[in-house]
């Protein structure tokens, strides 16, 4: 398909998609969906699109995964960059990045079925720093770190941190935009109660500035609790921009790593 019709066909279903805030799902269904993982950014590199299985609710945690798909990445001057697959289920590009202000579309075709996703690589917003707040609850002292940065008058913006402790992912998912704080130098606390921090961890925040898109998704996802895409299957499916009945999400976005130790 021509990549200009691709981008209207796409934009077109966006819009009316648009209207739901959630895609209700049967709890006790045991059919599995596809679930696509592509992340894009900005960084030189390998990007990785994943694919596995989702499994009904209330089962274990594991997702099996999709292997033999065709999966492709274009951009908006009809340029195509192919997958491949280096793991089962894992696909990947080397040594490449993705631009500012490039409409990026992902095109998935596994076991019969073609999906796709669409993504705006967004400007970075530069992220300061990182500082610890400490704060008492009853008896018990907790300590929260708190991102610094300068968001940019006059453009809509849209963030998500991913928090890291001694190298493991913390479970809550942080994001926010600037409709209240727009050009303005903003201190937010990324408020956790999944791992303790204590003197000598080790802590590392991504700050991806992310499109509209994927702060309705992240938001929604993180008002129900999950932390993946899989778990999000439960009982409602966040607004993915994924379109052909796939869960998750494909996101083009900058990336920048603060990091700080606990005194």
């Amino acid at each position: 398909m021509n990549i200009r019709v691709l981008l209207m066909f796409y934009l077109l279903a966006i819009v009316l998609l648009s209207c739901q805030k959630v895609i209700s799902v049967d709890v006790g269904s045991s059919a599995a969906q596809l679930v696509i993982e592509g992340n894009l950014t900005d960084h030189q590199g390998t990007q990785t699109v994943t694919l596995s299985k989702s499994v009904p609710y209330g089962n274990a945690n594991v997702y099996p995964a999709v292997t033999g798909a065709t999966v492709t990445l274009n951009d908006n001057t009809n340029t195509t960059y192919r997958f491949t697959e280096t793991q089962p289920g894992t696909y990947t590009i080397n040594n490449f990045k993705g631009r500012a202000l490039i409409f990026y579309v992902l095109t998935v075709k596994a076991e019969g079925k073609t999906y796709y996703g669409g993504s705006t690589m967004q400007f970075p917003t530069n992220l300061d720093s990182l500082t610890l707040i400490s704060q008492t609850f009853g008896s018990k002292s907790v300590i929260n770190v708190v991102v610094n940065y300068q968001d940019p008058a006059n453009i809509a913006n849209q963030y998500r941190f991913v928090m890291y402790v001694n190298s493991v992912q913390v479970k809550q998912i942080f994001v926010e935009n600037d409709q209240l704080s727009d050009g303005r130098s903003v201190s937010t606390t990324l408020y956790q109660h999944d791992i303790d921090l204590k003197k000598g961890d080790k802590v590392d925040v991504d700050m991806e500035c992310i499109d509209g898109n994927m702060y309705n998704y992240w938001n929604s996802l993180s008002s129900q609790g999950g932390n993946t895409p899989q778990n999000s299957a439960t009982p409602s499916n966040p607004p993915s921009n994924i379109l052909g009945g796939a869960l998750g999400y494909f996101s083009a976005h900058t990336v920048q790593r603060k990091s700080i130790v606990i005194p």
